[in-house]
């Protein structure tokens, strides 16, 4: 099994459980993090060195890859295990799927390439080297269908994990979540930090959730630290940065401002009310834009088939920072 990225990760440790459920004796081994190895699978490659989003920081990664196929491949013609089961990030995957099917594996795709949004072209070598896809998401079920790629359609299962969870603090709480990949994190992150200081000078009474998901990659980033130490400083006691615990932590917060379609779909299913906002690169604002099939990209309303999520997308960082201000004003007046 193969993970990329922490919402991969997330997802192939639910599929594990099941999985163990079902099978106690299967062996899992392959990439990924904390959830699919609390899970009971053996972790041979964590995914800290797989993560980008967008296309241009993709470009850069490509080089990374070929040296990461290379090193799982070699584990894969090791064990001959008789599945290999691929988890988002086709850049690496469909690579793993064609070297797996030349061994004799049995292949399925979990969480497939998003080529309903854009790679049409990559259907072609789903149909080659994939045996089935399982997806966790109504509308892509039904389009790989179309396509005559045979598709499985697994019933979302943070729906059953998420379901659990009351909210138990009362407070007035604002939460911010900007997002599990570094460079993800860099880039929405000061936008976030703005509208903190924005909305504390407004309202002394509002207090602050940063909700960043559990990485070692980001404990041993000096400039998210250093990031993290100047917040609590000018905030002071108006803010927590909380790494454990983040469903509970998302349940108690009046309000989420999100930038990751994994973590509005969670916030989504939890029906806590929600703003989400996606700030490109300019390459991927100006040019990959044209490749996209979609108008819509908050994954939350396309899982539901509705708009159910305010989305603000702007290359430029004052008209992002003044919509969500505005946003967040007239839900909470300050």
């Amino acid at each position: 099994m193969c993970a990329g990225e922490p919402s991969g990760d997330m997802y192939a440790g639910l599929l594990v459980q099941r999985l163990k459920k079902e099978m106690p004796n299967v062996e899992v081994y392959g990439v990924g993090g904390e959830e699919i190895k609390n899970s009971g699978a053996e972790v041979i490659e964590t995914y800290r060195n797989l993560m980008t989003f967008g296309l241009s920081p993709g470009i850069f990664s490509v080089l990374r890859n070929w040296r990461l196929y290379r090193k799982i491949g070699k584990m894969i013609y090791r064990t001959n295990p008789k599945t290999f089961i691929a988890v988002a990030y086709p850049g690496l995957n469909l690579l793993l799927c064609r070297y797996a099917r030349k061994l004799g594996c049995r292949i399925y795709y979990f969480l497939p390439p998003q080529i309903w949004a854009w790679g049409n072209f990559r259907k072609y070598f789903i149909r080659r080297w994939v045996d089935k896809i399982i997806s966790v998401f109504p509308f892509e079920y039904e389009f790989y269908k179309k396509i005559g790629i045979e598709t499985f359609y697994f019933e979302n299962p943070l729906i059953e994990k998420l379901n659990q969870y009351k909210r138990t603090d009362f407070n007035k709480h604002i939460g911010f979540m900007p997002g599990s990949r570094t460079n993800q994190i860099k880039r929405n992150l000061p936008i976030m930090i703005e509208l903190m200081k924005k909305i504390n000078k407004e309202d002394a009474g509002l207090k602050f959730v940063l909700i960043l998901h559990p990485s070692e990659l980001l404990l041993k980033n000096t400039w998210l630290i250093t990031l993290f130490k100047n917040l609590e400083s000018s905030l002071k006691h108006r803010i927590k940065i909380i790494m454990t615990d983040r469903y509970q932590v998302m349940k108690n917060c009046d309000i989420l401002v999100t930038s990751s379609g994994t973590a509005s779909l969670e916030a989504a299913f939890m029906k806590i009310p929600q703003v989400f906002f996606h700030r490109p690169s300019f390459f991927d604002f100006y040019v990959f834009k044209r490749f996209i099939k979609i108008k819509e990209f908050n994954l939350a309303n396309l899982y539901f088939n509705r708009k159910i999520v305010h989305g603000i997308v702007f290359y430029n960082k004052n008209q992002v920072l003044d919509n969500l201000a505005r946003f967040i004003y007239n839900y909470i007046p300050c």
